[in-house]
């Protein structure tokens, strides 16, 4: 969930080397409401996401662009939806006060939002089909067996392939369990 407009070889090659070892990385797209990529989101290997709003919009903060792989809820700002509300993702948080540390929330809107949504689709996905590997969610990813279209058909800049969808993806994560081969498709750069 951090970010910056500057590539770094180091990094890329760290990350790189990540994947090689069977890491999956996810990262936020960023929250310049620009085309230009941010830095993890932007490095090959990385899932990068892109954020929705509460009527699956693309937040007016987001990121977009070529580098977009998936979109997750991001919160927003205002009532969007009409249920009286600001449209905020809530976040645990720790309050520090007279010595003592105690536990609260509060409400966040950014990509930094969605990325945390990513990662927990992930998480689940793994905890049912234990053999997930980058490449395996790269194809799941571009198959849409985790995820609902959104903007144009298939694959585009603000969506990448879609929202995630946590019961579509547990579902499908069963599947891979009891032998349904993982979808073949090209890997995501």
């Amino acid at each position: 969930s951090l970010g910056s407009p500057s590539r770094s070889n180091t990094m890329a090659n760290a990350i790189a080397e990540a994947r090689s070892a069977g890491m999956i990385i996810i990262a936020a797209a960023g929250n310049s409401s620009s085309s230009s990529p941010s830095y993890p989101a932007g490095y090959d290997g990385v899932v990068s996401v892109s954020a929705t709003n509460s009527t699956d919009g693309l937040a007016d903060y987001s990121n977009y662009g070529s580098n977009v792989d998936i979109a997750a809820p991001g919160g927003e700002y205002g009532d969007l939806d009409g249920d009286g509300y600001e449209d905020l993702v809530f976040s645990t948080l720790a309050r520090y006060e007279d010595g003592v540390i105690a536990p609260t929330i509060a409400g966040y809107q950014g990509t930094s939002m969605a990325a945390p949504h990513m990662a927990g689709v992930v998480a689940l996905i793994k905890s049912i089909y234990t053999d997930l590997n980058p490449e395996d969610l790269d194809s799941i990813i571009i198959s849409g067996n985790i995820s609902i279209d959104l903007g144009n058909l298939g694959r585009d800049d603000d969506y990448g392939y879609g929202r995630i969808d946590a019961l579509k993806a547990v579902n499908f994560a069963n599947l891979l369990a009891n032998g349904t081969p993982v979808p073949v498709t090209p890997i995501l750069s």
